[in-house]
């Protein structure tokens, strides 16, 4: 009877770790069982609040389960980036990465509240956007060549607006200027929205921008687009001839990810990776971000680890030559 009894009990962490194991299986088999939260890390209304809503709604119906947006806006997408890095590695709470956030924040600020590198784990590379070279009407400038030839005329005469220091619209004028020689005054805003308001104004007679945030002022003709800031053009705008007609080798895209917090389960990971590459081969999601200027892309989590690796370095070389010290 003793025998017996001691050998249940040598039994028991055997079987505790089977246990442990057959739920730890099972528990990532059944993701999701609660409501998933894709953090937004800006202010409603700009292109990746509603690239964040297309997903949150692909995913809803792609994992049957419930997916909100929650925007959390502030020092340049580092407060919402932040939160996600400290965040349970669940799966129920996840990232819409931006440039901002998984590298150019790293460079231009000394402080960020996360480590890019070490604290996400890639999930899934959901679409490109242009930016767009725009102009005000009564800029005088129909084209990128008429842009360089003013600045060659009159240097520092002409005044380029972003959303802030280190935005892809700030950073698409720095490119173009060492790639072209030219010096254009840099005006920084807080928001893209400022910037525009100016824009439309004549405050300031150029800026960068999302192509789908300032697609309706380019067809409206209150703002005149220059040129869009992707090898090809868009296919929601054929008409606007990219920069690299003019300039050869000029590209500067912004681009949306799906990232999850670090350690977050791997079958969670392929769960939702696989989600995502089925919603955006559906005809009807291309179809809608194609008409918000968005391209899908999908692929694999290390794809996009790749592609973070290669933008990295991208990006390291054109604040460090632009002369923008971390702030």
């Amino acid at each position: 009877m003793g025998r017996i009894h001691k050998n249940r009990l040598q039994r028991i962490p055997m079987l505790m770790l089977a246990a442990s194991a057959f739920f730890t299986a099972g528990a990532a088999h059944a993701w999701p069982q609660a409501p998933v939260r894709i953090v937004v890390p800006f202010s409603p209304g700009g292109t990746t609040d509603l690239l964040g809503r297309l997903a949150a709604e692909g995913l809803r119906a792609e994992l049957g389960s419930e997916v909100i947006v929650e925007n959390k806006a502030g020092a340049g997408g580092n407060i919402g980036a932040a939160e996600v890095a400290r965040a349970k590695p669940d799966g129920y709470t996840l990232l819409l990465g931006t440039p901002g956030t998984q590298i150019i924040n790293t460079l231009v600020y000394k402080r960020t509240g996360y480590n890019a590198q070490k604290d996400f784990a890639p999930v899934a590379y959901i679409a490109e956007v242009p930016n767009v070279i725009l102009a005000s009407p009564g800029a005088g400038m129909d084209s990128i060549a008429d842009l360089i030839k003013r600045a060659k005329e009159a240097p520092t005469s002409l005044n380029w607006g972003s959303p802030g220091v280190g935005s892809t619209g700030h950073l698409a004028l720095e490119l173009l200027k060492q790639k072209t020689g030219i010096n254009v005054n840099h005006i920084p805003y807080k928001g893209a929205s400022q910037a525009t308001n100016d824009l439309l104004g004549g405050q300031i007679q150029l800026s960068g921008d999302n192509l789908p945030t300032a697609l309706s002022f380019i067809k409206s003709g209150k703002l005149k687009a220059l040129g869009v800031t992707s090898r090809t053009p868009a296919a929601s705008a054929p008409d606007i001839a990219p920069v690299a007609a003019t300039v050869p080798d000029y590209e500067l895209t912004s681009w949306f990810v799906l990232m999850a917090p670090e350690n977050t389960p791997k079958a969670v990971i392929a769960s939702l990776n696989a989600a995502v590459n089925k919603w955006l081969q559906k005809p009807e999601t291309q179809q809608r971000l194609q008409g918000q200027a968005a391209k899908p892309i999908g692929g694999t989590p290390e794809q996009l680890a790749a592609h973070l690796a290669k933008e990295q370095t991208k990006y390291e070389v054109l604040v460090r030559n632009a002369g923008i010290q971390p702030k």
